[in-house]
Formats: structure tokens, sequence, C-alpha cells
């Protein structure tokens, strides 16, 4: 059904896309994020609005380059007035500027949401321009007008870019005659795959992409990888989208007869050795097979966010200062890195590997949880996406390792002392915002710690994959 509507692509004639090259993201300057309101007293923000989500968006490549924020009940934010759409905005604004989470935006960009009525909001002006797309959403009971193309004209004069998913303005929002002057003001166009395909996604492929050729197109609730495929090879829909987010990423699909990767079992080998307390020179010999995966390790290891006194230069010398479970825990991150030719998938699988690990390591050290447990934390973390890494079943990934049983459990049963922080850790990635709070609740943890703990894994993340980049 998808491949029928991006046919339909492939028979149009393409306008020039100017600066917008395939795959890139509207205005994607590589400047550092402004600080907001750097020259002047921090403004009186309102308390924290519940807990943030964020999903990552990648390119064509399968590489991260945006986030896109949430802070939202969805089902009561469709059922709230107007003056309560403007409230639930400013505190969403304010819980974002009160997480710095600018600190993300140095070489990403971020999808923030905000409803049409906030668009007089001077808060608007503390985001970075260069690194920010308001993402535009629909208040029920406060129809589009003139006044509000006005103020998106005043915001676009100034740097600012804005996206909307066309479906959810229907004609009691935006009135037919304002169609076209809200839609063609914008910088990108959102289709949910998720939608009903008669209803949306039909009416979209045959009437948009025509009438708003310069904008650039999101592709939300990606289920499958051939529903990614559609976008990305299909010549006319190719050119068009700049950013993809779903599912299709972590969903598990096991490759029958797949040929298993010589430098991934390599490490599998190491880490079966290290937990079976083999000596350092075994592990060392093996290490010798593959010299470029010691230089991997040992960059992952030295790494200043590690904060190490010293450098380590051998195997001996990380075992000695680091600890078995210390170095079994960067070993893991060899997994995603250490094949031969390393992809945009194994690199955005990483990271989301590496956000789930030090978000539930940390939250175990919140918790008051002993470091043993914390780095085991960090373990089930690190291993909840290994069998979209190697497109095996997790149990067959996850034999040779002999892991504690409490992070088995976790990751095959969904059960046991650890099960709770990994559930939390994927519903803060789904925006499952209920989920959150139960888990949240269940160990005894409040927003503003989970919230400040997401943000800093997020950075964690990216800092230790800027740092130890080819």
């Amino acid at each position: 059904m998808f491949k029928n509507l991006f046919d339909k692509l492939s028979r149009k004639e393409d306008t020039p896309q100017a600066a917008n090259e395939p795959g890139a993201v509207p205005g994607a300057a590589r400047a550092a994020p402004a600080s907001p309101a750097a020259d002047s007293p921090a403004p009186v923000l309102p308390h924290t609005l519940g807990f943030v989500t964020h999903q990552p968006l990648h390119d064509m490549q399968l590489r991260v380059v945006a986030y896109e924020f949430m802070v939202r009940d969805a089902v009561k934010r469709r059922e709230s007035s107007a003056s309560q759409w403007s409230q639930f905005d400013r505190l969403m604004i304010s819980t974002l500027i009160n997480m710095d989470v600018f600190r993300l935006l140095a070489f990403r960009r971020a999808l923030v949401h905000i409803s049409t009525i906030s668009l007089g909001d001077p808060a608007l002006e503390g985001f970075p321009a260069e690194r920010v797309i308001f993402v535009l959403n629909p208040a029920m009971d406060e129809p589009v007008t003139a006044d509000t193309i006005s103020k998106i004209d005043a915001h676009r004069a100034a740097g600012r870019r804005f996206a909307i998913e066309p479906a959810l303005f229907g004609h009691s929002v935006l009135p037919p005659p304002l169609q076209d002057d809200l839609l063609s003001r914008m910088d990108m166009l959102i289709m949910d795959f998720a939608a009903p395909a008669d209803e949306v996604l039909a009416p979209f492929m045959d009437q948009l992409p025509g009438k708003y050729p310069a904008a650039r197109w999101y592709a939300r609730n990606i289920g499958s990888a051939e529903e990614f495929d559609v976008c990305v090879k299909t010549p006319g829909a190719a050119k068009r989208f700049a950013l993809y987010q779903g599912s299709f990423l972590t969903n598990f699909h096991p490759v029958p007869n797949a040929k298993a990767d010589a430098s991934q079992m390599r490490v599998l080998e190491i880490m079966r050795l290290l937990r079976a307390g083999a000596e350092s020179r075994e592990i060392d010999a093996q290490f010798k097979l593959d010299s470029v995966l010691l230089f991997k390790l040992l960059r992952f290891i030295n790494s200043p966010m590690n904060g190490l006194s010293r450098k380590v230069m051998t195997i001996e010398e990380s075992l000695m200062l680091l600890g078995r479970e210390s170095l079994f825990k960067w070993l893991t991150m060899l997994l995603f890195t250490s094949r031969k030719s390393e992809d945009g998938r194994s690199l955005a699988l990483l990271e989301r590997s590496l956000f789930r690990a030090r978000f539930m390591e940390a939250l175990g050290q919140q918790g008051g949880n002993h470091k043993l447990e914390c780095e085991h934390l960090f373990l089930t973390g690190m291993f909840s996406l290994l069998d979209s890494l190697m497109q095996v079943e997790l149990t067959d990934a996850l034999s040779p390792l002999e892991l504690p049983p409490t992070v088995i459990d976790a990751l095959l049963n969904q059960h046991g002392l650890f099960a709770p922080y990994l559930a939390l850790a994927i519903s803060a990635e789904q925006d499952n915002h209920e989920r959150m709070t139960t888990l949240a609740r269940m160990l005894k943890l409040d927003a503003e710690d989970v919230n400040r703990i997401h943000l800093d894994a997020m950075v964690w993340a990216q800092e230790i994959l800027g740092q130890n980049a080819d």
C-alpha cells in the first residue's frame, strides 16, 4: 500500500531544492547554539511540568540528527481549552529551558511542540533559531486566523522555522481559505505512518508535494524496515524526506542464514573469558588477533567523560585500574563498533543503548543502589538492543556471556529487580507518560529527577560518541 502511494512521486517532476539537499534538515548550519538570555538575568519560571520525553530523529543514513521533545499527555491536551493550552505550552517551554536542553544542540536540532495560540509567547525568543524547529499543534477551540499567519511571519523574519502535521488541521481549526497561507510557510510537513492510509497518507501524497515543493518531510512512526525503504528508495520521496522516526530501527527481524561478523564474535569471546575469570594474558591474546579492537576499547576507556586519573595502555592496566565489571561494561560498546564497516544503523543503536545504560545506571544511583547493582543496570541497558544489532534472537546473543541472573531476568523476561528501570527507559523513548508516572512512583523517583537524569544521559551518550568518532 505504501509503495503504491510513493510510486506516484516518481512520476512527478521535482522542483529544485536550492539549499535543501536530500537528507538535510532545513537550515542545516552547524553553528554552535546560542545561550538564551545570556546577558540578562534568568526569568522566574513556573514549576517543571511532568516528564520530558524525546524521540531521536534520523537522516537517510540513520544517523541521529535531531530530537523531538514532548512534555504532554496527548489525550488531556485534546480535551483542553485554549487558555489551558497556553498555560501548558508555557510550562513545557519553561521545563525545557530549566533542563538546559540547549546542551544537546551543538550539532543537532530540536523539534519542539507548541500550540498555535502560543506564537505570541516571548519565551520562544529564548530558543536558538538555528537549532530549533517549532512543531505547531492546533488548539481545537481556537481556529487559525490571519493573525496567526502574521505571527508566523514575524517569527520567520527572525529566522525561526516551523513544521506541522497537515492531517491535524481540519476545517474546524484551519478554514480552507487559510490552508495555503499556513502550509506555504512551513519548512517541514509531517507524515504519520501510523495514520490510516486512505484518510491521511493518500491525500498527503496526492495533493501536498506538488503544492508545497520547497517543504521537506518528516516521516513519523515508521514501523518497519520496508516502510523506511519506501521512503528512501522511491526516487520522488527520497528527495523530499529529511527526517525519519519510529520503531523500525529497533524492531527485531532475524536474518535467515546470516553470517556472524568475525569481529563481533571475537568481542563476545573476550567477554566470555572476562566473565569466566580468565587471566589477563588470555584476554590480551584475543586482542592481539585484532589490534583495531584494542585501539577502540582503549579509546572508549580513556575518554575524558570517564575522568580516569591516567590513561591506560594495555589490557592488564585496564583490569588493574577498572576491575573486571567495569571493563566488561566498556567491552559492550565494541559489539556496536567492531564491524569492519560501521554503518549509521549500528551507531544509532549504540547511541540508544548508551542512553538506556547511562539512564538506568544513574536512576539506580539516585535510588541508592550499591555500585555493583548500578553497573549491572548499565549492562542491562547496553544489551537491551543486542538482538536488533546482531539480528539474532536475544537469548542466542546473550548465551555466551554468562550475565548476572538479574540482568538476564530483566532482558529476557521483563521481570525482577532491574525490569522497572529498563521499562522506564523504554517508556521515555515512547512518550508513554502514564507508564513513566507509574514506574517512577514504583522506583520512588520524582519527575524532576527523572528529567534531569534523562537529559544528562542523552548528553553523555552524545559526547561519548563525539569524542570517539573516527
